[in-house]
């Protein structure tokens, strides 16, 4: 029987969990910078840059966070865990058509203003309203020619359609090797299931399919990835590097080469404040919160009151995640929105008529 085990049950499936895993590595279409970037793309938006970065889990959080940055809303948190957190609109803010309908996902009709539990039915309805979201700015990737307009599936379905077959046919060896007190079958048919349920587990369910015009946007996006996980020293070369990323007029400054020190370090401060919400899309929030907050007390300490309110959009930041327990669940510890008095406005309806796209 053992002989049978082998060659029915641990020899298919394992084939079928190496093909599991080759198929997570094509789903992911990893692609190389050719040099490190210190700055988005000119013309790019957080949501579709984190579906180009297959960062969907933290897409919503990371576009709200952006538009902290932006000084469009304010994240306000009493930074007690389990609290909800509550968004302060800006005014005079000018609100793009995708920021309009992220608001409008989180504070629409069917928003609960206590924190969403997990597994709760209101964390599945704002899941489904943010999916829709994703979904607007995945339809527009698809009209620009980046990525197709199906996701990937077939091979997904297949590979499940061979695991759950696998699964029967090792629930009777088990059954054969438990009557016949066969050990070593047992044994060995418990390894191949382990492995098929391992095949369940790796083979990702789709995948957008990324087309060639894509290419150069996602080697920018890894490039800045690069950046935001390089050490400063290193940070600091590539800003002043001839080879580094191209600068742009605005943060001429960054580089230090021309411009007075001071200035150069509050506009670094600000350069690097903007690359926030793609901290939290290549999960370096927390690092990139702590660089952030070292920068702020070495302008503090220079005694030139150059910061103004620069640090609190990060304070404010900083302790919104804390108190959400992490960028992802910061979309669902969202209470109440507020308008720029501090007063509560129930319902989306007519709220973001006073913004221009």
């Amino acid at each position: 029987m053992l002989t049978a085990v082998i060659w029915v049950a641990i020899v298919p499936a394992f084939l079928i969990l190496g093909l599991g895993i080759a198929a997570r590595a094509v789903a992911a279409q990893r692609v190389k910078a050719p040099v490190v970037q210190y700055a988005p793309e000119r013309g790019s938006t957080v949501l579709r840059d984190a579906l180009l970065a297959n960062a969907d889990r933290r897409a919503a959080s990371a576009a709200l966070i952006d538009l902290a940055v932006q000084r469009k809303v304010r994240l306000l948190a009493s930074g007690a865990k389990r609290e909800p957190i509550g968004v302060e609109l800006v005014p005079g803010a000018a609100l793009t058509a995708d920021e309009k309908r992220l608001l409008e996902a989180l504070f629409g009709p069917e928003h609960t203003h206590t924190r969403v539990r997990r597994y709760s039915a209101d964390r599945r309805a704002l899941a489904g309203r943010l999916r829709s979201v994703t979904q607007r700015a995945e339809d527009a990737l698809a009209r620009e020619g980046l990525i197709a307009e199906h996701r990937t599936s077939w091979p997904s379905v297949t590979l499940m359609l061979l695991a759950y077959l696998g699964i029967l046919v090792e629930a009777l060896f088990i059954v054969f090797a438990l009557v016949g007190a066969d050990w070593p079958s047992l044994s060995a048919t418990i390894l191949a299931l382990a492995a098929t349920i391992a095949t369940i587990i790796v083979t990702p369910p789709t995948w957008r399919r990324f087309l060639p015009p894509s290419r150069p946007r996602r080697e920018h996006l890894e490039g800045l990835r690069q950046y935001l996980a390089l050490a400063e020293a290193d940070r600091m070369r590539v800003l002043q590097s001839p080879s580094g990323a191209e600068l742009r007029q605005t943060d001429v400054a960054t580089a230090g080469s021309t411009a007075d020190a001071a200035d150069a370090a509050v506009a670094r401060f600000h350069l690097h404040e903007r690359l926030l919400p793609y901290a939290v899309l290549f999960g370096l929030e927390r690092e990139w919160i702590a660089r952030l907050r070292l920068e702020h007390d070495t302008l503090e300490d220079s005694g030139l009151g150059l910061l103004v309110d620069a640090i609190d959009v990060t304070a404010d930041i900083a302790l919104a995640l804390e108190a959400a327990g992490g960028a992802i669940e910061l979309v669902a510890a969202v209470g109440d929105l507020f308008d720029a008095g501090g007063s509560l406005l129930e319902g989306v309806g007519g709220i973001f008529e006073g913004f221009s796209a």
